[in-house]
């Protein structure tokens, strides 16, 4: 991490300000330390240039099933992720990963928070859209996606990158800190949708685009002959947009649906009230 980050990091717990213990750095990143909060007195771990900020006592059950399971298949994931659904969806996956960055309304230089970013396959896009002098916050619970992420960074060179373990219920940033907020497959399984998508809103400034993907088919294709095969080999693509759980501080609320054989999905994006 930068030491410039905690302008934008706080405690997930109390939200309050953190400090910096510095014991290894390296070309201006802090590869170890600690960060402290001064509020509560809890320490997070910077372990590799990734600060640790995990709450083992607010991880519920649900979140640490899939936690465990992504961080077994973090390879096979990515491959998914990167090669085998760009192909079968015959260039369509990227496509939409583009339209879904579009959605953003960045500009250069903005600040950009990418979600649960497992190995980071928003991120070309994300950077496409910020310029060189935009910085992306990446997060994720698991730590063998953020490992296996921090290794493609390098691979790239992608210096406006910052990696943070976290849960997404409990997001380590400060209010009305990014550009645009952005989150791709993950909700639907999340132990505390509520809460994570008041987390996304929180930390977004005022008129912030948040845009929110996930698998799903709508309620007309799932009916459909086509709709009910899908729906046996993936019970997810049942999960409905969780609209009803959204705060009451966002405005021009959209909904679209991507009934794709490969992945269907929906595209949910509003924007933070003033």
């Amino acid at each position: 991490m930068r030491e410039d980050s905690l302008d934008f990091l706080c405690c997930p717990a109390c939200h309050s300000d953190l400090t910096l213990d510095i014991e290894r750095t390296v070309d201006n990143e802090v590869i170890s330390g600690f960060l402290k909060c001064g509020a509560c007195s809890r320490q997070y771990k910077i372990e590799d240039g990734i600060p640790d900020f995990l709450l083992p006592e607010f991880l519920n059950e649900k979140d640490e099933k899939w936690m465990r399971e992504y961080d077994r298949m973090f390879r096979s994931y990515d491959i998914l992720m990167c090669l085998v659904i760009p192909v079968f969806s015959v260039g369509i996956a990227p496509l939409e990963r583009r339209m879904w960055t579009k959605r953003l309304q960045i500009k250069k230089g903005a600040h950009v928070l990418d979600i649960s970013t497992g190995t980071g396959q928003n991120w070309p896009f994300l950077v496409r859209q910020t310029g060189s002098t935009g910085r992306i916050a990446a997060m994720d619970v698991s730590k063998g996606m953020l490992t296996y992420a921090k290794m493609k960074a390098k691979r790239k060179k992608r210096k406006n990158i910052e990696l943070q373990r976290a849960n997404a219920s409990y997001l380590p940033y400060k209010n009305d800190t990014f550009d645009a907020v952005m989150h791709v497959g993950g909700i639907n399984t999340f132990g505390e949708k509520r809460r994570a998508l008041h987390e996304m809103v929180r930390v977004a400034k005022p008129n912030t685009k948040i845009v929110v993907v996930d698998e799903g088919l709508s309620p007309r294709k799932q009916s459909s002959f086509i709709g009910k095969f899908l729906l046996k080999t993936n019970a997810l693509y049942a999960c409905k947009p969780p609209t009803k759980l959204l705060p009451r501080d966002i405005k021009n609320l959209q909904l679209k649906w991507k009934n794709y054989p490969v992945w269907p999905h929906y595209i949910m994006d509003f924007q933070k009230s003033q």
